[in-house]
């Protein structure tokens, strides 16, 4: 088994509208949530996610190629995207999958410089995962 990240740029608030964004920024996004949707039989959420994952696919063997990977595909969009983030809360949302505990990912010096060219912060969450 062999571990495996998976990235995606997310959008969320509680007066978020995801189908304005898609309008905007021309991209289907990867997942949609809004406000009051069922989280549960006693809950809904309280927030609106818009999320885009990217053409290239969901799923990485390295997190800086999934990084990179998507700021590339959004860097034309970044203005735009930009304007959104200032207005709601975002995030590149990453998950890191390990059949194991330890090790973890490696960000070259280039990928923190682009993502901090994005304004956009890194969220890593880890889970242990039997995928294979």
């Amino acid at each position: 088994m062999t571990d495996f990240y998976t990235v995606e740029l997310r959008i969320s608030g509680k007066e978020f509208l995801p189908s304005e964004l898609t309008q905007v920024l021309e991209i289907q996004p990867t997942h949609v949530r809004h406000v009051g949707e069922r989280r549960s039989v006693s809950s809904t959420f309280d927030q609106a996610v818009w999320s885009y994952a990217g053409m290239a696919g969901d799923e990485w063997a390295s997190l800086e190629e999934g990084l990179a990977s998507l700021m590339q595909e959004l860097l034309p969009k970044r203005e735009l995207i930009s304007t959104y983030a200032k207005r709601f809360d975002a995030c590149w949302w990453c998950g890191h999958f390990q059949s194991s505990f330890g090790g973890g990912p490696l960000l070259s010096p280039d990928t923190l410089r682009d993502l901090a060219d994005f304004g956009i912060p890194l969220a890593l969450s880890s889970y242990r995962s039997a995928h294979s």
